[in-house]
């Protein structure tokens, strides 16, 4: 089962855990400081294995949820050798966006979007269709998986807010 499917199956247990369904704006500064994003709660961490491109390595995820929205972001830093490899993280990086594609039921188009462009999907989960809006960078030894994902319209201004908060350092 795809990385997505699993997170999307967990969001009633993330929806439990909401506190609040105002948006309460944090930067937060992760991936071995790699990596700068902009949540709109306090994010959960989970680390896992996953298998990108036929090797598998470990990915760590960090969520947030508003009300019945989710905001995630998930990277894997390379080891320090890797860094100068800018082929082989945007080799990585496009194995993810693939993955995303492949989990969304949906070909990736050609050309295949930018690291940095954001793509959305609907998709419907046990009944519920989520909007699930995503972007994927790939550069200075990480990779890195930003989306929004709500069973309703998550409001443009916060999904804006959140994608464009992310960044590597």
């Amino acid at each position: 089962m795809n990385l997505i499917i699993r997170l999307l199956l967990l969001l009633p247990l993330v929806f439990l855990c909401a506190c609040s369904p105002e948006y309460d704006w944090r930067s937060v500064n992760t991936a071995e400081g790699n990596l700068t994003a902009l949540f709109p709660a306090r994010p959960v961490e989970h680390t896992r294995q996953v298998e990108l491109d036929g090797e598998k390595m470990p990915f760590t995820m960090q969520i947030a949820t508003v009300s019945d929205e989710v905001y995630a972001i998930g990277y894997r830093v390379f080891p320090v050798e890797m860094v100068a490899e800018k082929a082989k993280i945007e080799q990585k990086g496009r194995a993810l966006m693939a993955s995303v594609y492949q989990t969304m039921g949906e070909p990736m188009p050609e050309p295949a979007p930018a690291f940095g462009d954001v793509f959305s999907f609907s998709k419907e989960v046990n009944g519920k269709v989520f909007n699930v809006h995503v972007k994927i960078l790939a550069a200075n030894g990480i990779i890195v998986q930003a989306y929004v994902a709500a069973d309703n319209q998550a409001p443009a201004q916060q999904v804006r807010q959140f994608l464009d908060g992310v960044k590597i350092n």
